[in-house]
């Protein structure tokens, strides 16, 4: 679920960082897929390969697609640590660091994949990517939930409720707007 590797741009070498949800092989074919949370294991995996980075002053790229942390009974005992170990190894690395935001960047697992908040020096997002505390479905049920429970068509608020939240909070405009994404790549 996490991927890390060196690429070579014009000759630079780069760091890349990235979350998977698809592994395919030679054939292009999909052989797994994955959720797009943080794990124990890709955190610590990732953070060993950002301090390497910053140790050998190479620039990182950061390629984000999380919803949030993975919830099994063995990880919620060691995920805190190591997300923790890759936010500090992000927030204290002085090499240059670009997020390239390709799909989902939710909530405090964003946050950890190298968001403006930590120090990035730039953010870009796909058209269409989505930035925010939480998915605009679950936010609209968990702020609405007296006037949902008492609507006639409890879909058709939750679908109106979600796109207005969406467009305000969760959309990579909105984060633009408040300045944590540096520019939306169509």
């Amino acid at each position: 679920e996490m991927v890390t590797g060196f690429l070579c741009f014009d000759g630079m070498t780069v760091g890349a960082v990235a979350n998977r949800t698809k592994k395919y092989d030679e054939e292009g074919k999909e052989t797994a897929s994955f959720e797009a949370r943080l794990t124990t294991a890709g955190c610590e995996k990732a953070a060993a390969f950002v301090k390497t980075c910053d140790a050998f002053n190479i620039p990182v790229l950061t390629l984000t697609n999380v919803e949030g942390y993975a919830t099994s009974v063995e990880e919620e005992k060691t995920i805190a640590a190591a997300a923790a170990k890759l936010t500090a190894a992000f927030a204290e690395s002085d090499v240059p660091k670009v997020n390239m935001i390709t799909g989902n960047a939710y909530g405090s697992a964003y946050i950890t994949m190298n968001s403006k908040h930590i120090g990035a020096d730039m953010v870009f997002a796909l058209n269409g990517a989505k930035v925010g505390m939480m998915d605009a479905n679950v936010a609209a049920k968990i702020m609405y939930a007296d006037e949902i429970a008492k609507a006639d068509d409890k879909n058709a608020l939750i679908s109106e409720k979600a796109a207005a939240y969406a467009k305000l909070q969760a959309s990579a405009e909105s984060a633009a707007k408040r300045g944590y994404v540096d520019s939306i790549i169509a």
